[in-house]
């Protein structure tokens, strides 16, 4: 029963479908103008503004989505967002190493300098005649660093990745050793302070000396590594290098390469004027007698500089010694041969700035030369008065 109920409610629905489809067609075939039919409804009109059938479609432009930037994890918070910089290329690469090179020179330049200004002030070592390379070289060496670091500062990335990451592990690698060492020279100062021999100011140009190298590779190893959290370091660091630099500059000029300009002709004295003498002893062992003047003996480079300038002035004494003395001519131990040898007297005198720093020379003779008669085989230079010194010498 059931069965037959929903069957008779199923051909009735079809019915009605039927009927609702027969009275659409009857209203789309009423001509145009006749009157609708009562009780169908009508379509409404068409707006104005629909388009021909011939038209092209039209095209609905969308409107340009916004999408916020993608914050970085490593943005510090409250710095302005910067966007990612593009893919780095090999001209950056080049830039990068020659920027972390450059930086790295400088420091071990002005780690050498650091040592020797130290040296001079601590012990008074004559450094001056090396200091003008280091200061020349820290001088050239730190602008180009400076330079590098700007044209590099605007492709750096903030995260380094591929190749950037192996050029700024490579140099941290070795400013950390060199760092490390300098850091084992002053615990090895501290520590020899109690336990070596070695003089206290030595010691102290070690210790001072391994505390700023120190540092400097410190600070060359975070502008490598450049770490987010100290996102305003590299510019310290440019004005820390700087001002160490400078400072060593200012105390180099007028310490040691001050001294050298002074002490010039000192060095110049001490390292040629035992050449004035050999030149003097071969003159009288050739003429029988001592020349007139210097200008009568073959002089050349700095020992003839002493003679042009007038740093040197020379003095015949005229007291010639003879003595007899007997040669071997043959084999026969009977058998001698007589000649008569004389000895020539002179002085040189010259005068010193400065009184001679024996710490700067490698070897000073313990044994003095002077004979009983007051004069000398050869000069000793290695310490000397300030003021005017005449050397007696007597030919050999």
């Amino acid at each position: 029963m059931l069965t037959l109920i929903m069957f008779l409610k199923g051909r009735i629905l079809v019915q009605d479908s039927d009927q609702q489809t027969s009275n659409n067609q009857q209203n789309s075939t009423v001509p145009m103008g006749s009157p609708a039919p009562i009780g169908v409804p009508q379509p409404s009109p068409a707006p104005a503004n629909i388009m021909s059938e011939n038209s092209a479609p039209a095209t609905i432009e969308s409107a340009p989505v916004y999408s916020a930037p993608v914050p970085d994890p490593n943005q510090i918070p409250g710095q302005q967002y910067a966007a990612p910089h593009p893919p780095v290329n090999a001209g950056q690469i080049v830039l990068q190493w020659l920027t972390y090179a450059f930086w790295g020179w400088t420091v071990l330049a002005t780690s050498v300098l650091v040592a020797t200004i130290l040296a001079y002030y601590i012990t008074g070592t004559k450094t001056g005649e090396f200091t003008p390379y280091g200061i020349a070289a820290v001088l050239v060496l730190l602008p180009i660093s400076i330079v590098c670091d700007f044209f590099y500062n605007k492709y750096e990335p903030q995260k380094k990745t591929g190749a950037t990451s192996v050029v700024m592990i490579i140099h941290a690698v070795i400013f950390a050793i060199l760092g490390i060492g300098s850091l084992i020279l002053v615990v090895f100062s501290i520590v020899s302070k109690f336990t070596s021999s070695a003089t206290s100011n030595d010691l102290n140009v070690s210790l001072y000396s391994g505390m700023i190298i120190t540092v400097l590779y410190a600070a060359v190893f975070l502008r490598t590594l450049r770490p987010t959290v100290l996102p305003w370091f590299r510019g310290v660091f440019i004005v820390f290098m700087i001002m160490v630099v400078g400072t060593l500059c200012i105390l180099g000029v007028t310490g040691p390469m001050s001294y050298a300009r002074v002490t010039r002709n000192d060095t110049l004295i001490a390292s040629n004027l035992s050449a004035i003498q050999t030149a003097i002893t071969n003159y009288a062992s050739v003429n029988k007698q001592l020349p007139s003047t210097l200008s009568d003996v073959t002089l050349s480079g700095d020992a003839k500089k002493l003679v042009t300038e007038n740093l040197v002035h020379y003095q015949p004494d005229k007291r010639p010694v003879s003595y007899d003395s007997y040669n071997s001519t043959s084999t026969s131990a009977s058998t001698f041969s007589y000649s008569e040898t004389k000895k020539y007297y002179f002085q040189l005198c010259v005068t010193y700035t400065k009184a001679s720093d024996t710490k700067s020379y490698a070897y000073v003779s313990p044994i003095s030369s002077t004979s009983d008669d007051g004069y000398d085989t050869y000069i000793t230079t290695y310490t000397h008065p300030a003021g005017k010194v005449c050397y007696k010498i007597k030919t050999n």
